[in-house]
């Protein structure tokens, strides 16, 4: 199961509704304690690197307390240094399996 943290408030807000797909639990960053205690337990937890009123470091923070030590993926577009980000992760929360997901790759020059 794979348990993606966003702003659902802002995704309703502008039309967009939470979507219900097999496999897939949505939660918000103020929930997520909550929905970790639920089960199935997540396999993944998924969200992007930044959110509107959190972020990656935010999340592995939470997920260190609540001792999941499984796979935490954020999403980001391409950064400079996404070993420095990577090893901060890692640095909150040892245990944890964190990388990135690139989802746009930085324009190519030319």
């Amino acid at each position: 199961m794979i348990l993606v943290i966003g702003n659902l408030r802002t995704w309703e807000r502008e039309g967009r509704p939470v979507p219900r797909i097999e496999g897939f639990r949505f939660t918000s960053f103020a929930q997520l304690e909550a929905a970790l205690s639920e089960s199935p337990a997540p396999d993944v937890v998924l969200s992007a690197l930044m959110g509107e009123s959190f972020d990656a470091l935010d999340v592995a923070r939470v997920l260190n307390r609540c001792g999941f030590a499984g796979r935490y993926r954020a999403l980001t577009n391409a950064l400079p240094n996404l070993d420095a980000i990577r090893q901060e992760v890692h640095e909150i929360a040892p245990f944890l399996d964190f990388d990135l997901y690139i989802i746009r790759r930085a324009a190519s020059a030319g």
